[in-house]
């Protein structure tokens, strides 16, 4: 026992010493192989750092380039805009308008057509026009500003005033009210005076001028250029792939601390990676010389940085090349170290983030990992031995589990998503890779599957649909939707004969809620109509919000019979009405809440989305204009009048200088017949229509604001007849009322206009008399006794039109210099008939008389009416009873008639 101790013990001490020099020699080897791979890893690291520096420094010098010819190009569309207003200043020297004092000469008219067409056949112009010291207008090819319109108080005038040295001036971007729209202004100072005495030649630009500059720049993959103002909102940006990664026109960019505009100057260069799109770029930044914007370039870092990134990966894989045929030379001295790693790389992958379980050819389980036990609750314990399908959720029928083995049957996996249940119950869903185990003889001898539960990317791929299809505010499907559902109505299995309505309905003065309330009181209330809406329709109607304070109801299935499906829809819209019509919770008066609604019916085989929106609209602003709170069906006819009304508002604009405006004169006579002067009635003959009604053209004037140069044409022509009677005496006693527009009257320059025009013409202001509305003093009462005051110290005498048919009010007539109330002709009409007509005009004869005022009563047209009237004191009078509206020629006769009858 002690000898074989004896002898054994050289032996284990001789297999320990060549151990330990094997397995120094072993470290050696390993030190050795470790040294040459690191330092082939150091010269590799070395040489691509120099590259990439190089790289990087090739794009700044790029982008660099880039931002400045994006600048020059820039700089040369405002060379476009500098011959323009060359243009300008040469036509303020231009001899095509001859200024006379008593006619409005009609080479005015072709110098705003020569702009209107200078404008139109450049693109980047929206307006152009000539300006005199104080801003007003001398001419433009807006017919939106007539000549003389004050627009003084913009910051294009304003800025010359407050510099007197300045020349020029382009503005950053600019919110046109008037074109809904962001614009840029150029304006520059005129040397001298011209023949149209302009001081300012101004040019508004549209933005997307520059985008097309830009546009021409062409652009390789990863580039971006934009341009900003000086306050650094986005002029053009581009390239845009989708309206989520592109600047819109006047927004914002949000440049990095410490870099902003002003380092344009300088050239500053910057990498950020972009808030529009995320994408990481190199920046560099360029002024616009002598202009307040900068061009920015930028190049995406991973298309910059992409060749080397495959010279990266190129010459790693070299590298590992040459590790692996290094690492197999001490492959007989690591086999045991590597089955080792290999091993626990295998158990680090099985451990990993996806679910794992392996089973059996039959099906069994034979081992799960941590993460199957996280996802799906079970401990490996209580699943070893059982069917995967204890995860089973019941929501796949057997059809799809027998296609999923088939496919791993003949293809040896199967991968996608599926609805598995927890322990807990609860239901998820997951994303499965089945495989199947082969032996050599290719008998299947396990399965392993491997999930990851997507609750979260599912959940994320829902709120993103949301977004898409549905009302942030609300939860209802917004305008997309509607349209999407429009459109499929069309291929509905239905017969194409059914019928199917929209209803558009829009809250009246939802504005002043908001005002008054706040917005996120707004808020709640679109929720709350929204809880009423719902509650008033059926389960297969669509209700929808377009935004803002509208929303829309799509009535389907409503049989074949057109009679039938409009009883419905209004007996739905109906309803609708009454429940919207609300208490507002909050408020500190009893504000009800009212909506107008506008319905269109159409059959499933004719919905064109946006055709049929379209006519639900155009119901809607009819109901609007019928005075809201109510509704109106969709007519046909509505199209045709709207093309009319938009063929005369164009005619409109060409009526006053190409002289088919007449004035017509209707006697004023007293108790005894006398005439005592006329009212001064416009009349537009048209050359195609004929006479076109006041009643149809007036709107319109009031509308485009051309209400202003036709009033201060009515009141030159009817100055300058009575110059001419001033000169006869038969007639020099006679007067003219004309009557007064609210927009003339609110000008900032009527008073000085009135006075002018009565100063050039010779007009006696005696005999003028402005007949006004109670319009005029709803609003800016004061500012309308002060103007008045100011004409009556000229002796222009005043007139109150319509008296008793408006917002009557006492109080005004106290405060107010009137010289005269005037009866409307609807209770006139009616004095005999209707006791309610006779006393409101019996009460305003003795208020006038109480007043101290003059009444005269018109459309007077039988002699019963003019006994009565004067039996109740009135004594002057106007009607066809007296005399038709007539054109001056026929008004001087009868009144030479008048004047030869009288004893």
């Amino acid at each position: 026992m002690t000898t074989v101790a004896c002898d054994e013990e050289p032996a284990i001490a001789s297999l320990s010493r060549r151990g330990a020099t094997l397995e120094s020699y072993r470290r050696r080897a390993v030190t050795a192989y470790v040294a040459l791979v690191l330092v082939a890893a150091l010269a590799l690291a070395g040489f691509l750092l120099h590259e990439y520096r190089q790289t990087i420094a090739d794009g700044w010098e790029r982008v660099t380039g880039r931002a400045q010819l994006a600048a020059q190009w820039i700089e040369a569309t405002f060379s476009l805009s500098d011959m323009a207003l060359e243009s300008l200043a040469e036509l303020n020297q231009s001899s095509l308008l001859v200024l006379r004092s008593d006619v409005v000469d009609p080479d005015y008219e072709r110098l705003e057509q020569l702009l209107a067409e200078r404008r139109d056949r450049f693109r980047f112009l929206d307006e152009l026009g000539l300006f005199d010291a104080e801003g007003r207008v001398v001419v433009t090819s807006s017919p939106l500003f007539p000549r003389g319109y004050d627009l003084g108080g913009l910051p294009h005038y304003r800025i010359f005033r407050e510099q007197p040295a300045l020349d020029e001036w382009v503005s950053g971007l600019y919110w046109s009210s008037f074109a809904n729209d962001y614009r840029i202004m150029h304006v520059r100072r005129l040397a001298g005076e011209g023949v149209l005495n302009a001081s300012f030649a101004s040019i508004m630009l549209t933005p997307q001028v520059f985008e097309e500059a830009l546009s021409r720049l062409e652009m390789s993959r990863g580039e971006s250029l934009a341009l900003f103002d000086s306050e650094a909102r986005a002029v053009s940006h581009r390239p845009c792939l989708t309206t989520h990664d592109c600047l819109e026109i006047g927004e914002t960019f949000l440049f990095p601390e410490g870099v902003g505009p002003a380092d344009a100057v300088s050239g500053a260069q910057v990498r950020l990676r972009s808030p529009v799109d995320g994408v990481e770029r190199l920046y560099a930044l360029a002024p616009v010389e002598g202009r307040p914007y900068m061009a920015v370039a930028g190049e995406a870092v991973a298309v910059l940085l992409g060749g080397w990134w495959e010279r990266l990966w190129v010459l790693v894989a070299g590298w590992l090349l040459v590790a692996l045929l290094g690492a197999a030379v001490l492959r007989h001295y690591l086999t045991r170290l590597g089955l080792e790693e290999a091993s626990r790389i295998a158990a680090t992958a099985f451990e990993g983030q996806q679910g794992m379980v392996i089973t059996d050819a039959a099906g069994r389980i034979l081992r799960t990992n941590r993460a199957f036990s996280r996802i799906t609750g079970y401990p490996e314990a209580e699943v070893v031995g059982r069917s995967p399908s204890l995860l089973a959720s019941g929501q796949h029928d057997k059809a799809f589990y027998r296609q999923m083995w088939q496919r791993v049957e003949q293809t040896g996996s199967w991968e996608g998503e599926v609805w598995n249940r927890r322990r807990s119950g609860e239901v998820y869903p997951e994303r499965l890779t089945i495989s199947a185990v082969r032996d050599d003889q290719g008998r299947v001898t396990h399965y392993v599957g491997s999930f990851s539960d997507i609750s979260q990317q599912k959940a994320a791929e829902e709120e993103a649909r949301q977004l898409a299809l549905f009302d942030p505010l609300t939860g209802l499907p917004n305008r997309r939707q509607l349209l999407d559902r429009l459109t499929a109505l069309a291929s509905e299995s239905l017969p194409g004969d059914y019928h199917a309505a929209l209803l558009l309905i829009d809250l009246d003065h939802f504005r002043r809620v908001n005002d008054l309330m706040g917005h996120q009181q707004g808020d709640q209330l679109l929720q709350r109509i929204t809880h009423e809406l719902r509650s008033q329709l059926r389960e297969s109607d669509t209700l929808s919000r377009l935004g803002g304070d509208e929303f829309a109801v799509l009535l389907e299935e409503l049989g074949p019979d057109q009679a039938h499906a409009a009883y419905i829809a209004e007996r739905i819209a109906s309803k609708l009405l009454g429940a919207l019509q609300l208490a507002l919770p909050g408020a500190p008066h009893a504000l009800q809440m009212t909506a107008s609604l506008g319905i269109t019916l159409f059959r499933y085989r004719e919905a064109r989305s946006l055709e049929v929106l379209s006519q639900a609209d155009m119901a809607l602003q009819q109901a609007k204009r019928g005075g809201r709170n109510r509704f109106c069906f969709f007519d046909p006819l509505l199209q045709a009048k709207l093309h009319h009304r938009l063929r005369l508002e164009a005619d409109l604009r060409h009526a006053l200088s190409l002289g088919q405006f007449q004035p017509y004169f209707q006697p004023q006579v007293d108790s005894e017949g006398h005439i005592l002067g006329a009212e001064v009635l416009l009349r537009w003959e048209h050359p195609e229509r004929g006479m076109v009604s006041p009643a149809e053209f007036i709107p319109l004037a009031e509308e485009n604001r051309q209400i202003i140069a036709i009033d201060r044409w009515v009141l030159e022509t009817a100055c300058r007849q009575l110059a001419a009677w001033a000169a006869q005496p038969e007639t020099r006693e006679l007067t003219l009322a004309v009557n007064l527009s609210v927009q003339h009257f609110h000008e900032a320059d009527a008073v000085e206009c009135i006075r002018d025009i009565l100063v050039n013409t010779g007009a006696p202001p005696a005999r003028l008399k402005l007949e006004v509305t109670e319009g005029f003093f709803l609003e800016r009462q004061d500012e309308a006794r002060q103007k008045m005051l100011a004409l009556k110290a000229l002796g222009v005498t005043f007139a109150l039109d319509d008296f008793g048919t408006g917002f009557s009010s006492l109080s005004y007539l106290n405060r107010l210099p009137l010289d005269q109330l005037k009866i409307d002709q609807s209770f006139v009409r009616d004095v005999l008939e209707d006791p309610a007509s006779a006393s409101i005009v019996a009460s305003t004869i003795g208020l006038a008389k109480s007043l101290d005022l003059e009444v005269i009563a018109e459309g007077v047209e039988t002699t019963a009416q003019r006994d009565w009237l004067l039996s109740h004191g009135c004594r002057r009078f106007q009607g066809y009873l007296f005399g038709r509206p007539q054109p001056l020629g026929g008004f001087e006769t009868s009144l030479r008639d008048a004047r030869r009858a009288l004893p």
